[in-house]
């Protein structure tokens, strides 16, 4: 499967409306007469003139849809109801009157239905939206796996928003065309929709980003689907309008009076059991917009911070009402940016199982999540151009390599006559490829890469390019077995970082631990030490004190001596490493017991001398 086609299969929800009438013939094209006539926009539209035929087609949807059907009330039973209640892809059913948890009631007119399940599509749009809940602000989690499950999971979201609404990302009209052909692809057979999507390509710089996101409901749900499933190859694919839509809310909100004076917002929304026990255990944490079931009704009641208000081109939060914006006249919603956070102050029910929650609008983390923050920008970011690359670099940094290979290879077309950017793709495409144990994928990008920057013919930086390769395929010399090889080309690396790179710099630290770590692949310990104690050197001068690195590098150290029977020298480092790695909010677990456990086997062989 091509990554076009898996991004085609996935870019928005599919609404399918099925209409059944037992008494009925050739309903068919009236239903889409009826549709075309009013602009609803759905995926495809069905009549059913048989019950059984009705039911095998709803079963056999895929799960991701989402089904509106309209029946006429004497069809349905108490069987037949409890059949419907059991589909998940079966949103709604529209019919005269019945008082189902399913069931919409409505007038015998079409207008009106056909209004209602307009009304309806929106409503499901925006309650899609998911939320993602962080730790009280004081909250003292000692527990590494939750602290990884809640903290990390915030930050990452928050270095995606700032990645894709970078102003030294370049986004050209070819954006908008792939964007389109994408659609276009998955409603091939939909003419209204690809209509509208033909529209959209033309006439996008005559509307503001608002008016398209409040017009069509292919580009909400496309967008509010990546954002709720963190789809990166869509969202990157959706850069362009998700950053003009953020810069106008930006503009919206420092020029609109009454933005500025609003002193409550108000949402009604579903959330799982599962998720609300969550929620309502974490007063004073936070909480991101971004599972469907209604298990329980939320109100919140959102407060507004004046301090977000104020005239900040670099907030990362604006909001704005859509009043005299929209596409719709009469519509004055207010519309967050992707990702707003929000601080919970307060939990209680309203009524049976109707809970408010009081929200204040905050764009405030701790000092801990700021220190963190602050270092992985540094860690994925690259001036000019490779600026673009730095969502496939976090994706490397989480361990989701597949994700990454989706990033490169949509990256790759993007800059077709920009070689330093192709050089430096398929390097990382060798790097993704080579933690996916894919050796051969992997030489032949490092290969490729090689080649670009030869043909380039820039001597002066052609060494600076070409470490980044070098380092990459001195780990692969390593895993292959090559450790003399393997060794030379490090210490090649080495020398050319230290020509363009200050001696403290994070990523000399880097590359002395993996020098050291080959030198003890090769049992040469002594070197090990020495290069491991540079390594931890630098990182203390650049690194936070809980960073997971400095742990490591003391993991190592500890390794090394226990291999030359130094066990006193051993549990030193170990001990510290034990030590930083309860500091570290991203360290694992399971590999923090498993330390705990060698520091317990070292001291043992001490008291056994």
């Amino acid at each position: 499967m091509t990554n076009r086609d898996r991004m085609t299969k996935r870019i928005a929800d599919r609404v399918i409306l099925c209409w059944l009438d037992l008494e009925a013939r050739n309903i068919e094209d009236n239903i889409h007469r009826k549709i075309e006539q009013l602009r609803i926009n759905v995926y495809a539209a069905h009549s059913f003139d048989e019950w059984n035929a009705c039911i095998d087609f709803i079963t056999s949807v895929d799960e991701q849809d989402i089904i509106y059907l309209v029946v006429q009330p004497e069809h349905l039973n108490d069987e037949s109801l409890s059949l419907f209640d059991s589909i998940p892809q079966l949103k709604s059913i529209f019919l005269l009157c019945n008082n189902q948890r399913k069931i919409i009631l409505i007038q015998d007119n079409n207008n009106l239905i056909f209004n209602q399940i307009e009304q309806n599509i929106r409503q499901n749009a925006n309650q899609a939206i998911g939320l993602q809940v962080f730790r009280a602000q004081n909250d003292k989690i000692t527990d590494a796996s939750l602290l990884n499950q809640l903290d990390t999971s915030f930050m990452y979201s928050q270095l995606i928003k700032e990645m894709l609404i970078d102003a030294e990302v370049e986004y050209a009209e070819d954006n908008i065309n792939d964007f389109v052909d994408i659609c276009l692809a998955e409603n091939q057979d939909n003419q209204m929709q690809s209509e509208n999507l033909r529209s959209f390509r033309n006439t996008y710089k005559q509307h503001s980003s608002v008016w398209w996101y409040t017009k069509e409901s292919f580009l909400y749900s496309a967008v509010n689907k990546a954002l709720r499933t963190q789809d990166m190859t869509m969202l990157i694919t959706m850069g362009f309008f998700i950053r003009d839509l953020h810069l106008q809310l930006i503009e919206l909100q420092e020029t609109d009076i009454e933005n500025q004076s609003l002193s409550m917002l108000y949402r009604g929304q579903g959330m799982t059991m599962k998720d609300f026990e969550r929620l309502h255990q974490q007063i004073d944490g936070l909480i991101s917009a971004r599972d469907n079931p209604l298990h329980v009704g939320i109100f919140f009641c959102i407060r507004p911070n004046a301090a977000i208000t104020t005239h900040d081109k670099k907030s990362l939060s604006p909001f704005a009402s859509l009043r005299n914006v929209s596409c719709y006249p009469n519509e004055n919603e207010i519309l967050f940016s992707m990702h707003t956070i929000f601080r919970i102050k307060n939990v209680h029910e309203i009524d049976e199982r109707l809970w408010q929650i009081d929200l204040d609008f905050t764009n405030d983390q701790d000092q801990q999540l700021n220190i963190l923050l602050e270092q992985l920008r540094s860690e994925i970011y690259v001036p000019g151009v490779f600026n673009v690359d730095k969502v496939g670099k976090l994706y490397l940094k989480m361990g989701d390599y597949d994700g990454a290979l989706e990033v490169y290879n949509t990256l790759l077309p993007m800059f077709p006559e920009n070689l330093v950017f192709l050089c430096y793709v398929h390097n990382h495409l060798g790097l993704t490829y080579q933690h996916l144990d894919q050796i051969d994928q992997a030489l032949m990008h490092y290969e490729k890469s090689i080649e670009i920057r030869r043909s380039w013919g820039d001597e002066e930086n052609n060494d600076r390019y070409s470490l980044v390769t070098y380092a990459n395929l001195s780990t692969l010399y390593a895993e292959k077995g090559k450790l003399e090889e393997s060794i030379e080309t490090y210490r090649k690396v080495i020398a050319l970082r230290l020509e363009y790179l200050p001696s403290n710099h994070p990523e000399l630290s880097c590359e002395y631990s993996n020098l050291a770590v080959v030198y003890s692949e090769n049992k040469d310990y002594s070197s090990a030490i020495e290069c491991f104690h540079r390594a931890l050197d630098i990182a203390e001068k650049s690194l936070p004190d809980n960073h997971e690195r400095l742990a490591t590098i003391h993991f190592n150290i500890n390794v090394a001596n226990e291999d030359l029977a130094n066990y006193e020298e051993a549990l030193k480092h170990i001990t510290k490493a034990v030590d930083k790695a309860r500091l570290s909010p991203t360290f694992d677990q399971e590999n923090l017991n498993r330390w705990i456990q060698s520091m317990q086997q070292i001291e043992e062989k001490i008291d056994a001398h």
